[in-house]
């Protein structure tokens, strides 16, 4: 399936919902950490040592290499299956003001990731949504605002496992910078989602057993 982007500027992000003080230091804590794991993997992927200073000139490259273009052809494949998805939320008509105003706000998000993939990616750029995704979810986010909203918190968690797992594999700056930039406000989403699902268990918002994607799939 392919998808035309609606011309929202790249610069929209979800805004961050007020959650309980304790959940959101826990969280917050944990994507500082997540952040700051990512610069010793990148001077690692320069020569360095991730405890030492880089002393090599060879430095990994800025852009997308062939093969971050057909991963980051998947991730935005992944992002428009979520736009897709929060269409058929807000199309459900069975959300609440308050969801209601996340789903559109979140939905709008994926809109501008999907976006500044198509900028970074040029041509290359597939446009493509990742069916096997919407169809998996579809039932549930055309359901009762239980349904949506806990499906949305296992899309998000989903989208952050993916996102992680193709860090590990790009070899361009550009588009892990990107890709680590969108995983962290999708964890935010995740646990935006958890709270207005009324979740409660701490374990269940800090940790995931969610599953990442895989390219080829869809």
């Amino acid at each position: 399936m392919h998808t035309d982007l609606p011309e929202t500027p790249v610069a929209v992000v979800a805004e961050e919902q007020p959650s309980t003080g304790l959940r959101r230091r826990l969280i917050g804590a944990g994507l500082i950490g997540l952040a700051g794991s990512l610069v010793p993997r990148l001077a690692t992927r320069a020569g360095a040592s991730p405890d030492t200073p880089a002393t090599t000139t060879t430095a990994p490259p800025k852009r997308p290499t062939t093969d971050d273009v057909s991963l980051l052809g998947f991730a935005q494949s992944v992002e428009l299956a979520a736009v897709e998805l929060y269409k058929m939320a807000v199309a459900a008509q069975s959300l609440g003001d308050a969801a209601l105003a996340v789903v559109t706000s979140v939905q709008q998000a994926h809109v501008a990731y999907a976006q500044s993939l198509n900028a970074l990616l040029g041509r290359q750029a597939p446009g493509t949504v990742l069916t096997d995704v919407v169809d998996q979810f579809a039932a549930d986010f055309s359901g009762d605002e239980a349904s949506i909203l806990s499906a949305a918190f296992v899309l998000e968690d989903t989208a952050v496992a993916t996102h992680s797992e193709l860090i590990g594999q790009l070899t361009g700056v550009d588009g892990a910078e990107l890709i680590a930039s969108m995983l962290i406000a999708e964890a935010r989403h995740s646990a935006a989602f958890a709270d207005l699902a009324g979740e409660t268990d701490l374990d269940a918002l800090i940790f995931t057993s969610a599953q990442a994607l895989e390219p080829g799939e869809g």
